[in-house]
């Protein structure tokens, strides 16, 4: 029965996505100014003008990319409000506004002419910030397993600068310190061309480590530091580096399908002692390991908003060669498929799923690139204690929520920058119910709990969200296990 579970969510999850677009909206409300709004859906009007309001550094142009609506085009009017709320999202999700709201304004003068105006208000773009953050996935993983170390704190000074030059483009430069020294250089093109479809970027990081996991037992990492290695006395205190270096284009085909080649060179060096301990650390027991990887990603979103979505759907599909035969230290392949759905149901409730799945190849591969459920949103509520490993892995994770509240407070001029002067609230009770099953062929070895084995967990929560894209998540889950835990998250669960 369990394994026809998973092809049977995958199936129905598969079909409802694409049914999705037809719906979108449907009970939106766009502004309709100038004329009686009764009854006026199904009247055919044209649009002379679209005006954009608000833009004071954002060039028009890379607001206008956005906009599927045509000047000089006729629609009735019902679809006319579908498109302009599809337009006002896709200029919302390119996170440079606070807010953005679309109007369709009849002319008075002139019988079936109307002006769709976008008003949007800019972001804050300009973000100097002190890190002072947990090395750990999450700070149960800090308070639980690492016993609540005060060694595992990251802390430096990061300068980001978003919409640069007004075209939407990214800088960002970190210097951090403390459990992790990293040094990191990003800039980020979206738009290269006229037609605003292909885009580049650009990253460098150097690492350096005095303390790293060199294997898994149980499902948890078991961590060692130059003390332990080299002893206290030793002067030494760097027993692993990292270079990184990735060069990306996109190209943007369309609203909705974004397709991505990243060509990128990592270089990890280890302390001899590190290979002893752990022969498969990295590739053939080297200290040191060299490749140049290519990964290839489709990504159709379709969602309302990317950082909280409520309707819509995404499929995100990634290839990846680990190894071109240049340095010839690692081979290694991986596909990965993510099906995410989101629909409004009535009464303020929605509900969301996602489906994901990820095989990799071959069987026997370095501990450093061996991946699984733990890290990021690949995690199962309800195993934040836990990283569990393996070759391949599906995972269903299923939410239902309703809306509790939906605000927005204004400092006025309590607040001197504009820019942070609105703060939307609104709140989310929950119920969700995740599964997942990982195939790891290394399980006899490292005493897994979880791996090979069909594995859930279920609960409920409450999802806080805010300006800026911030979701903070508070979750009581159970597992397989029937361990209970109160957890805390940031970022939506789906």
């Amino acid at each position: 029965m369990r394994a026809l579970l998973f092809p049977i969510i995958f199936c129905s999850f598969y079909f409802n996505a694409f049914s999705q677009i037809s719906v979108q909206n449907k009970n939106e409300r766009i502004k309709v100014s100038n004329i009686d709004t009764d009854s006026i859906d199904k009247r055919i009007v044209n649009v002379k003008d679209i005006r954009i309001v608000g833009n004071k550094k954002t060039k028009k142009r890379i607001i206008t990319r956005e906009i599927d609506i045509e000047v000089g085009k006729g629609y009735t009017v019902g679809e006319l409000k579908k498109l302009v709320k599809l337009d006002e999202n896709k200029i919302f999700n390119t996170g440079l506004f606070t807010s953005v709201i679309g109007e369709i304004s009849f002319d008075p003068a002139i019988e079936n002419q109307v002006e769709v105006i976008f008003f949007m208000e800019e972001r804050w773009y300009i973000w100097p910030s002190i890190i002072f953050n947990l090395a750990d996935r999450n700070f149960s993983d800090w308070l639980f397993n690492q016993n609540a170390a005060t060694d595992r704190f990251e802390y430096g000074f990061r300068f980001d600068q978003y919409n640069v030059r007004g075209l939407n483009e990214k800088l960002r430069v970190m210097a951090q310190f403390g459990f992790k020294r990293r040094f990191s250089l990003g800039y980020r093109i979206p738009y290269l061309n006229k037609k605003q479809k292909l885009g580049m970027g650009l990253n460098f990081s150097y690492s350096e480590f005095d303390q790293i996991d060199i294997t898994n037992v149980g499902d948890k990492r078991l961590f060692i530091d130059a003390d332990s290695l080299f002893g206290d006395n030793s002067g030494r205190n760097i027993i692993s580096t990292n270079f990184y270096a990735s060069l990306d284009f996109t190209y943007r085909e369309s609203f909705y399908n974004t397709h991505a080649i990243a060509l990128f060179y990592d270089q990890i060096t280890v302390a001899d002692t590190i290979s002893s301990l752990n022969p498969s650390y990295l590739n053939d027991g080297e200290p040191e390991q060299i490749s140049l990887n290519l990964r290839y990603n489709f990504r159709r979103d379709f969602r309302d908003r990317n950082n909280y979505p409520l309707k819509g759907f995404l499929i995100d599909v990634a290839v990846e060669k680990n190894g071109l035969g240049i340095f010839n230290d690692i081979n290694q392949g991986s596909i990965k498929l993510k099906l995410n759905q989101y629909k409004p149901l009535k009464y303020n409730f929605n509900v969301a799923s996602s489906v994901t799945g990820y095989t990799s190849f071959p069987k026997q591969q370095p501990y450093t690139t061996l991946r699984g459920l733990g890290f990021a949103n690949e995690l199962l509520k309800g195993y934040e204690l836990y990283v569990i490993q393996g070759q391949h892995y599906i995972m269903h994770k299923s939410e239902l929520k309703k809306r509790i509240f939906s605000f927005e407070t204004n400092l006025g001029k309590l607040m001197p920058l504009k820019q942070f002067r609105k703060i939307p609230i609104a709140g989310y009770f929950k119920v969700f119910f995740d599964q997942g099953y990982v195939q790891n062929n290394l399980s006899v070895t490292n005493e897994s709990l979880f791996s090979n084995r069909y594995i859930y967990s279920y609960g409920a929560g409450f999802d806080l969200v805010t300006f800026y894209d911030a979701v903070v998540r508070f979750e009581y889950s159970i597992n397989a296990l029937n361990e209970a835990g109160f957890f805390i998250n940031v970022k939506a669960g789906i």
